[in-house]
């Protein structure tokens, strides 16, 4: 036999969260209102954690309203980051383009100078 799981009111949950408030302890308010000490526990961390917006009831979520101020902020942002994306996919174009086809003069000081440096220098021992 299935016991039916009984719901309580959100104006009884604060009710019950501002009794806590007061001073009562939860051993005295659960036995005023009949409810077990682990349920109060529950919702007293609910109602820490966000307060007046606690138990918004029967699973419905209050929806956030957003300014338009907020929004349009936002939007900003989205923008920003689009761009900043785009700037990030050309430098590493540019980068990769640089690598391929400029390598650096002089890294060590071998390799890359010493062939310009070896025709240089047998043109003026043929002169």
């Amino acid at each position: 036999m299935e016991m039916a799981r009984i719901q309580y009111s959100r104006d009884l949950k604060i009710s019950v969260m501002r009794a806590l408030d007061a001073g009562e302890t939860s051993g005295q308010v659960a036995r005023r209102f009949q409810i077990s000490p682990k349920l109060l526990e529950k919702w007293r961390a609910e109602w820490r954690a966000k307060g007046e917006e606690a138990f918004p009831g029967a699973g419905r979520r209050p929806r956030l309203e957003r300014s338009l101020n907020e929004q349009q902020r936002i939007a900003e942002l989205e923008r920003k980051i689009g761009q900043m994306a785009m700037e990030n996919d050309f430098l590493k174009k540019v980068l990769q383009h640089f690598k391929e086809y400029h390598p650096p003069a002089v890294v060590s000081g071998a390799a890359a100078c010493t062939s310009k440096s070896a025709r240089r220098s047998s043109k003026k021992e043929a002169k």
